[in-house]
Parts: structure tokens; sequence; C-alpha cells
């Protein structure tokens, strides 16, 4: 996968410097990905889910301690991060 928004995962680690590994795996793992579809992301990302109101996915980061949104394009192979958010931040409800 091509990934964009990276700035998003350095200025979040800045602030909480526990969540640069595991941010950082993530991002090998991404780069590294082929996801045709959700699925796959299920596959490789089992805790992953899809926001019902705006169809982002959402990645469970850090032993569920972070949440990152991003928009896929399975098709054009493009993952774009948007946010990451704490567990305690985080609302399903709007996503």
């Amino acid at each position: 996968m091509k990934v964009y928004g990276e700035a998003v995962l350095t200025r979040f680690a800045k602030k909480y410097a526990d969540a640069r590994k595991p941010l950082r795996r993530f991002l090998e793992i991404a780069r590294g990905a082929d996801w045709p579809h959700f699925p796959a992301i299920k596959q490789t990302f089992r805790a992953t889910g899809l926001g019902r109101k705006t169809g982002r996915v959402i990645f469970d980061i850090g032993g569920n301690k972070y949440r990152l949104i991003a928009v896929v394009n399975f098709e054009k192979r493009v993952l774009l991060i948007e946010e990451v958010w704490t567990h305690e931040k985080y609302d399903r409800e709007n996503l």
C-alpha cells in the first residue's frame, strides 16, 4: 500500500512517546501490504473495524491503547491516515 499522512503519526508520537514503536510497526506492515478488500486487512489486523457512518477504517494500535483512523482506497492501493486517538478519546459513534 502507498501510505499518506505519516505526519499525523509523527505529531501524535511526539505527544505520546510510548506510541512510537507500535505506530512504526503499523507503517512497516501497511507499506508492505497489498490489501484488495477489507477482509484482507482483518487478516492482518484482527481488531480492525469500519466506521458505520463514514466507512473509515479503524485500526487498534498498541494493544488497544490507540486508534488509527484511515481512508483506504483498495482499487488504487492507497491508505490515507487521518487521525490517531488515544483509547479514551476514541468515539466510534462519530465514525
